[in-house]
Parts: C-alpha cells; sequence; structure tokens
C-alpha cells in the first residue's frame, strides 16, 4: 500500500498546485479522467460548450460524464472563437459549463470570455473549465496557466510538455470542498466513509517522483521551446501561417502548428529530407462517430 497516495504524491499535488497560484491540486491517471472529475465535482448537468478542435478526449469526458456537448468553433489561432455566434446571443437555459482549450499552449483571452459567461449567462452561473493540458508553464496577463476558471486540469501524458513516462493529469482549484469531492472521487469513495461513488484513478508513486525531478528542469526546457518556436517564427512567416499568441500570453508551445494550403506537399517534401512531421487533430470532434448524436444540442 505504500507505492499509491504517500509523499511523493503529495510533494508534486503541492509543487504544481504553487507554480499555478491554485490552493489545491489533486492528482489522477490521466486527464481524460481529470476532465471526467472535474465535471462530477461542480455538478454539471447539462450542455457543456466546447471547441471543435481538439483531442477526442474533450469530447469523450463530456459524453462519460453524462453531459451533452455544444460544439464552438475555433478562431484563427485554435482556441475558442469568442466571436463565434453561440457567445453573441447566450440564452440557452441548459448551458452549464465552457470547457475551453489553450491548444497548443497558447491561451484564450480569459478576461473576455469570463465576462461574457458572467453578462450573458441565462440567469444561472455558467462554470468554467480550463483544459490547461497543453499549456502548463504558459500564463494570460502574469497569471499562470491552471489558474483560470473554477477548475482546471493538467496532462502529463508523454506528449505533453511535462510528461511522465506512463501517463497522468492533475485537477487543480481554489476550493477545498471541490478538491475534496475529487479526492474522493480518484479513491472509491473512502474520504467522505463510501456515501458517494467513485473510481480507481490514480498517479504510482514511482511516477510522482520522477515528475518531481522532472520539474527541477522544466524552466529550463521551457526556455528552449521558446527559443526554437521564434527561431521558426522569424524564418517561416513569409511561407506559411505560424502560430498565433494570443495578446498578452506567455505560450507555452506543447506543439508547433503551422497552416498551409497543400499541406500534404510540403510533408511528402520534408519527408524525402528525413524530417518528421504530423497531421494534428485530423478530424474536429463533431465529425468523430462519436459526436454525431450530439451535433444538434
Amino acid at each position: 500500500g505504500q507505492v499509491l497516495d504517500g509523499v511523493e504524491t503529495q510533494y508534486l499535488e503541492h509543487h504544481i498546485a504553487a507554480m499555478c497560484g491554485r490552493q489545491f491540486a489533486v492528482a489522477v491517471n490521466s486527464g481524460t479522467q481529470a476532465l471526467i472529475f472535474a465535471q462530477q465535482a461542480l455538478n454539471i448537468h447539462g450542455k457543456i460548450i466546447i471547441p471543435t478542435q481538439s483531442f477526442v478526449a474533450t469530447l469523450n469526458s463530456v459524453i462519460l460524464a453524462g453531459n451533452y456537448p455544444r460544439f464552438v468553433d475555433i478562431d484563427k489561432s485554435g482556441l475558442l472563437d469568442l466571436e463565434f455566434p453561440e457567445f453573441d446571443n447566450f440564452n440557452d437555459n441548459e448551458v452549464r459549463a465552457v470547457m475551453y482549450v489553450n491548444l497548443y499552449g497558447n491561451v484564450i483571452d480569459y478576461h473576455k470570455l469570463k465576462l461574457i459567461t458572467d453578462f450573458f449567462s441565462p440567469g444561472h452561473e455558467v462554470k468554467i473549465i480550463e483544459d490547461a493540458a497543453q499549456s502548463f508553464g504558459a500564463s494570460y496577463q502574469g497569471i499562470p496557466s491552471g489558474k483560470l476558471g473554477d477548475v482546471s486540469v493538467l496532462s502529463f501524458d508523454p506528449t505533453k510538455n511535462l510528461p511522465n513516462y506512463g501517463s497522468g493529469g492533475m485537477v487543480l482549484t481554489d476550493d477545498l470542498g471541490l478538491a475534496e469531492a475529487i479526492v474522493d472521487l480518484r479513491d472509491n469513495g473512502k474520504l467522505e466513509g463510501h456515501h458517494f461513488p467513485g473510481t480507481n484513478s490514480k498517479m504510482s508513486e514511482a511516477a510522482c517522483a520522477q515528475m518531481l525531478v522532472k520539474l527541477k528542469h522544466f524552466d529550463a526546457w521551457q526556455r528552449r521551446r521558446t527559443e526554437i518556436a521564434e527561431y521558426y517564427n522569424n524564418r517561416l512567416s513569409n511561407y506559411v501561417d505560424t502560430p498565433k499568441t494570443t495578446e498578452g500570453t506567455v505560450h507555452a508551445w506543447s506543439k508547433y502548428v503551422i497552416k498551409l494550403p497543400d499541406r500534404t506537399a510540403l510533408q511528402n517534401h520534408l519527408s524525402s529530407s528525413g524530417i518528421e512531421t504530423k497531421i494534428n487533430y485530423a478530424t474536429p470532434l463533431y465529425d468523430h462517430t462519436v459526436g454525431y448524436p450530439y451535433i444538434n444540442y
């Protein structure tokens, strides 16, 4: 029993919470599970606004939590489009939350999003879930990503900029009640004497210990990512559509994603020179089969 829920897990939670400016952090077994727990802890029942472009886990988490996705298009930077007509007339009484994604390490204009949800919410509070799976280390107007929203979610998947050798995730909040609810959800309801159902969703002590070592190098890794991204921006901007950064944002550069009219030709050319590239999220969420029943919601 000493390989779970020990001091290494507590240290990792404490350090991540401090880096993100949060009061509480709860480690779980994946970013996907963290998204599900966030919805359950917030007691959300209804429609959740999500972007059309993201990893399919965004959509899956909404469905598995028993909610309904409300698809909203993305802007030119790949973030939830705050100018989309959905936000011009925010009057759906069944919308209970906005779950936005800081795609590729960029951060949304959070103040604008909060203004919309506060001012136009239809007679009830609309919760905000920050999916910061790709933006750990980023910030918006000096506020760390992981601090923005009622609840924030991190992923330590091997493809992220703070990766675990297996997987892992974390839920961050400033609300003690929410933090305790998430601990209960990850531990089969043990915290509250099994009055409520939960599951088994944890990071091992060994994984957390490894992550603590990586945290010592994280700032240096981020500086190097930024140097590489700026090098690409300076030399590619005349040829392709390079990544955009929200005003006031420090980008995390989880991925460097470009856009151009004929991506296949460029990909083949680079491949012939031994340079690997990938198409990122080639299928929008509403085109995944699992999303078909929810298109009209």
